[in-house]
């Protein structure tokens, strides 16, 4: 009777551990999932609002527009821009490349060209910017636009 007792409790004992180390490695390996990001082009497909605000060669500037990622590594769109000097609507246009990490470059071309490097965030719904020209300090979000 006590050597049934005791095979019972081993056998409880392992199959508790065994399906407490199953389920830890389900956790493990969806936290690890989910934790490695993977973009590319298609990430950022679709429209999305944008503002930036900052300087270019010590002068003011803010833009808000739209536009609209083709998920092969094109954009078009509009925006309106203001400056110390400037007030103007514009078409803007450009290329973009996303990384797996979901870091991206971006030529963005208005007036001038710009280049922007960035980051993805919340699975392609936000997209932050900082322009990487000499003599700038603009930054940049882009929401998806639903």
């Amino acid at each position: 009777m006590m050597n049934f007792k005791i095979q019972r409790f081993f056998t409880t004992l392992i199959i508790g551990s065994v399906s407490a180390l199953t389920i830890s490695d389900a956790i493990s390996q969806k936290v690890n999932a989910q934790g490695a990001p993977s973009c590319n082009n298609a990430t950022i497909r679709g429209s999305y609002g944008t503002k930036f605000t900052g300087t270019f060669n010590a002068q003011q500037l803010a833009a808000v527009g739209l536009i609209k990622f083709d998920g092969r590594g094109n954009f078009q769109g509009t925006d309106a821009f203001t400056s110390d000097d400037t007030s103007t609507d514009r078409t803007v246009s450009g290329t973009y490349s996303v990384k797996q990490d979901c870091s991206l470059k971006i030529v963005f071309v208005a007036t001038g060209t710009a280049f922007l490097s960035g980051a993805i965030v919340d699975g392609g719904k936000e997209i932050f910017l900082i322009q990487t020209n000499l003599g700038s300090v603009l930054t940049g979000t882009l929401k998806k636009v639903n």
